[in-house]
């Protein structure tokens, strides 16, 4: 009788999961495109199982449905849109078909649309050229493409590291000088340890310009716990941790913050590691194009640095008049590019966005943070 029962319920359960949990292939035809339509298993994310075939959507936030750049159109095999995905998306982008790929179960056949240039993304396995602190909690993360290979990118984009698998001891980390060795002192950063169980992505916004060539240069905070015993950053304890010579998967290029070919003034603000797409723009304005936009870079910093914002204010002043300015608002037709305050505030960047706009009829201004 006993065993009759647990037959039955083996019986019962097996054709619920034949009929419930998705199994075997599916087809996904992307962009009515038959050259590029892909046999997959069911199962898995679309933004992944897509990643997997070298269909590299954006996903600034790893694929944890809070960035909302993963956005493609699937007009079959979707099913319903999902309470994670209604806070992003409007009503009428949901008539349309619009999902954030990043939430969408591959189940069934689908027929999906992406963005044309998703299809000019590339993935390469880049060598480490140094990995050093330019602030207290800020590297300068530089790597190379593999030999023969160029990143075509707009200043201003960004890319996607993966994170394999790893444990990490943040006592062990290179490239920190002594200088900034008091406050991991003082703060115990050395105590913390990052364990990562599962693959992951992040996005990082790329801080050198196209003509640098077949580097890429990023400016990454340790995103350090708060005392609540929440852990530290996955990627930027990842990034932290590799040396020169050490391999890294990367992604791109991505983005969609990028220079507007008007002749109105710019207004650049940024502070910390959200400079590095700053850093972009104006190397390329005045290095490469040797604009004659009117530019105000405003920048602040809280603790001794050796970043980016003093090689682009000496080397920008060879090229355009500038006015080193500690006022909280520039005055009118100025040009700046210095420190403007201790550190960057938001209602300091507010302050002056506020009483900045109202003289820029036809500005452009663009306000940057840590992404």
């Amino acid at each position: 009788m006993f065993t009759g029962v647990v037959l039955a319920l083996v019986a019962v359960i097996l054709v619920a999961r034949s009929r419930l949990v998705p199994s075997g292939n599916v087809r996904i035809l992307i962009n009515d495109d038959e050259s590029k339509a892909l046999s997959v298993p069911a199962g898995g994310k679309l933004l992944n199982v897509l990643a997997d075939n070298r269909v590299f959507v954006s996903s600034a936030c790893g694929g944890g449905g809070t960035c909302a750049q993963c956005k493609v159109n699937i007009y079959e095999g979707g099913g319903d849109i999902l309470l994670s995905e209604t806070g992003h998306i409007t009503k009428r982008e949901a008539r349309e078909g619009v999902r954030l790929s990043c939430q969408v179960n591959v189940k069934q056949d689908m027929k999906i649309e992406v963005p044309p240039e998703v299809f000019s993304i590339k993935k390469w396995e880049c060598e480490v050229v140094s990995n050093d602190n330019v602030a207290t909690f800020i590297k300068e993360f530089i790597v190379k493409l593999p030999e023969g290979e160029t990143l075509d990118f707009q200043p201003g984009g960004f890319i996607q590291i993966e994170v394999p698998s790893f444990e990490c001891d943040f006592k062990d980390f290179e490239g920190i000088e002594e200088r900034f060795h008091p406050d991991w002192d003082r703060f115990k950063v050395w105590d913390f340890k990052a364990v990562n169980t599962e693959p992951v992505f992040r996005a990082y916004s790329m801080a050198n310009h196209p003509a640098e060539g077949d580097i890429i240069m990023l400016n990454i905070r340790i995103a350090t716990p708060p005392p609540d015993h929440v852990p530290p950053g996955i990627a930027s304890s990842y990034v932290f941790s590799r040396k020169p010579g050490d391999m890294v998967t990367i992604s791109g290029p991505f983005g969609e913050f990028f220079i507007q070919e008007t002749d109105r003034e710019m207004v650049y603000i940024g502070g910390g590691a959200g400079m590095a797409p700053l850093r972009s723009h104006l190397y390329h304005l005045f290095h490469t194009l040797k604009t004659g936009r009117k530019v105000s870079y405003w920048y602040g910093r809280a603790i001794p640095t050796r970043s980016s914002t003093r090689t682009t204010s000496a080397k920008s002043k060879k090229s355009f008049p500038t006015s080193p300015s500690t006022s909280p608002c520039p005055s009118r037709g100025q040009r700046t590019i210095g420190t403007a305050m201790w550190a960057l505030f938001t209602k300091w960047c507010t302050t002056i966005i506020s009483r900045i706009t109202p003289l820029l009829k036809t500005s452009n201004i663009t306000c940057a943070a840590r992404r």
